[in-house]
């Protein structure tokens, strides 16, 4: 995860701190204490915090940490009512969703922590949540292979007596095993997701419709995806640990010929690639892995810098 003020990267995992390091050197900057972090447990809230999903190790009690740049604490400790994993918050810091074991998502106020709303939107655990290009959105993955959208607005604002149901603008079954990651690509006339799974694939779907506009199929499960700057190019964390580079439009052939429809970049990991992050300040591609490897890579190049 990346900053959006600054080229720093955030590292986070079950085992240790969340580590700031500098983007382009890979300098550790500082450390952050006392979080034990699952899978897309890790957000920027605004500039100003660092939120991290927590289960104790002890109690294997669940919380919300809050940290500002400042210190290597926590700030603040958000009571959660069931344990979470996935967050993304708003642009503006106001709001923090958390996704949870029951497939219900929690919309939090920042930096009160009192829980706003929150309603079901998966029949198994939340897998990822992602805040859409334009903020308008929130869309969240299951590991039972769903996909919904529910506009942020509504959840804000929802009514206690409020359906979940009645919040959705959409929801429908977009991957045969859980969904591992989601963008959106925002536009007037076709906006559209791009959703990655553990069943080797990657889809394209038409935003205001579910309609699927195209599918990848790779020769492992894919982790994470990241999007090009100009977003006309994804970027597939290959649980093989390879990344993989493609074109969203399929008209578009650059860099891949005609009887493949993504290219896998030689340089690899030793281990499955969990994250990938676009860092806007340097058109450089960040990736990092199970064995605690993080790569910055040079995407015309495909040079890459290696640290832990």
């Amino acid at each position: 995860m990346s900053s959006p003020s600054h080229p720093i990267v955030l590292t986070s995992s079950l085992n240790g701190p969340v580590t700031a390091f500098d983007a382009v050197s890979g300098v550790p900057l500082c450390h952050f204490s006392g979080s034990r972090s699952p899978y897309h447990g890790l957000a920027l809230v605004g500039n100003s915090f660092i939120a991290t999903s927590h289960i104790s190790a002890e109690t294997s009690s669940a919380s919300i940490h809050l940290y500002n740049w400042w210190s290597s604490t926590a700030l603040h400790n958000f009571l959660v009512p069931e344990p979470v994993a996935p967050l993304s918050a708003t642009l503006d810091g106001l709001y923090l969703f958390a996704g949870g074991l029951s497939g219900s998502i929690h919309a939090f106020s920042v930096p009160s922590g009192e829980i706003l709303a929150s309603y079901s939107a998966h029949n198994k655990p939340v897998s990822c949540l992602k805040i859409s290009e334009d903020g308008s959105l929130l869309i969240s993955g299951g590991d039972d292979g769903t996909i919904s959208f529910v506009p942020i607005f509504q959840i804000i604002e929802a009514s206690p007596d409020k359906s979940s149901t009645s919040l959705m603008l959409q929801r429908f079954v977009a991957h045969d095993g859980s969904v591992t990651a989601i963008d959106s690509i925002m536009a007037q006339c076709n906006s559209t997701i791009i959703s990655s799974s553990l069943d080797c694939t990657i889809k394209i779907w038409g935003l205001l419709d579910g309609t699927k506009l195209r599918t990848v199929t790779f020769p492992c499960a894919i982790m994470g995806i990241a999007l090009d700057q100009i977003r006309k190019e994804f970027f597939a964390a290959g649980s093989d640990g390879f990344i993989y580079k493609g074109s969203i439009n399929a008209e578009s052939k650059k860099h891949v010929n005609q009887t493949q429809e993504f290219i896998r970049w030689a340089q690899k990991h030793d281990s499955g690639i969990v994250s990938l992050v676009m860092v806007s300040e340097t058109n450089n591609l960040v990736s990092a892995s199970e064995d605690g490897k993080v790569y910055i890579w040079e995407i015309e190049t495909v040079d890459y810098a290696g640290w832990s």
